[in-house]
């Protein structure tokens, strides 16, 4: 299994081959209480792209503990990109990865050739309610039907809920209230990147007109609307997520950027 060493800690990452890393590289960042797993529709699917997803510290194969706040978060990703080598890639992020990911553009700019984020915001305040069940241990099971279009199936659902019990609930707290605490609506404007906005049409954790915001306001943004998709789009609607990112990829970063 790939591991690479950040900061004396094992870091687990994905990718889907690395024979094809003389291509365009794209990292991907998961979300609150995910791994890199959460990717791996893409993983598969993007065929075209050097793909890696990595667990971020304290969650999934990696080592380290989760942390509260985006920015400690950013910096890890910046120490993993240090370890791995890379150069002139495009970041991609779901949901709170989406906030480590815009973090990252606005801080380390020139080390990008574009922006990704999916089912995400420039800010992300978390229901109160949320963070209180949280706190007192509980798995707040009942936000999971609100992170897939009503049209999910139920085993989608079922899959979802074991999937949340097998994280601590220290490692959710820690990722909710990093997103409740984070805020770059009034920073976003600076990015200076090509960036592909994607929202399940249906999300209702972090609505459209948190994706029309920073399509709107960051100046080389494009927007993908996925119908019969919630927060999850990657992984709810594959297919559409993979053509986006691939019609991004090829239209907007030309063979100069690349």
């Amino acid at each position: 299994m790939p591991y690479i060493k950040v900061q004396g800690k094992n870091i687990f990452f994905r990718q889907n081959d690395k024979a094809i890393s003389h291509r365009p590289t794209i990292l991907c960042v998961h979300g609150a209480g995910g791994t890199g797993e959460k990717w791996a529709n893409q993983l598969s699917g993007l065929r075209d792209f050097h793909l890696i997803a990595l667990d971020l510290p304290g969650h999934g194969l990696s080592e380290g503990e989760a942390v509260d706040s985006i920015q400690s978060y950013k910096e890890s990703i910046w120490e993993f990109v240090q370890a791995m080598k890379l150069t002139s890639f495009v970041i991609a992020g779901h949901s709170m990865g989406g906030a480590i990911a815009l973090q990252f553009a606005l801080d380390y700019p020139d080390w990008l050739k574009g922006l990704i984020i999916v089912d995400s915001g420039g800010r992300l305040k978390v229901n109160p309610v949320l963070l209180e069940s949280l706190s007192r241990g509980e798995h707040p099971l009942e936000s999971i039907q609100f992170s897939y279009s009503p049209k999910a199936a139920a085993k989608i659902l079922e899959d979802a809920a074991e999937e949340m019990k097998a994280v601590s609930t220290q490692v959710l707290w820690a990722d909710f209230q990093a997103c409740d605490n984070f805020n770059v609506i009034d920073s976003v404007q600076q990015i200076n990147l090509p960036t592909l906005v994607i929202c399940g049409q249906e999300d209702r954790m972090t609505p459209v007109k948190y994706s029309e915001y920073l399509a709107q306001q960051i100046p080389q943004a494009s927007l993908v609307l996925i119908p019969e998709a919630g927060h999850m789009a990657m992984i709810e609607q594959p297919e559409a997520v993979n053509k986006a990112i691939t019609e991004f990829m090829m239209d907007s970063l030309n063979p100069a950027q690349r």
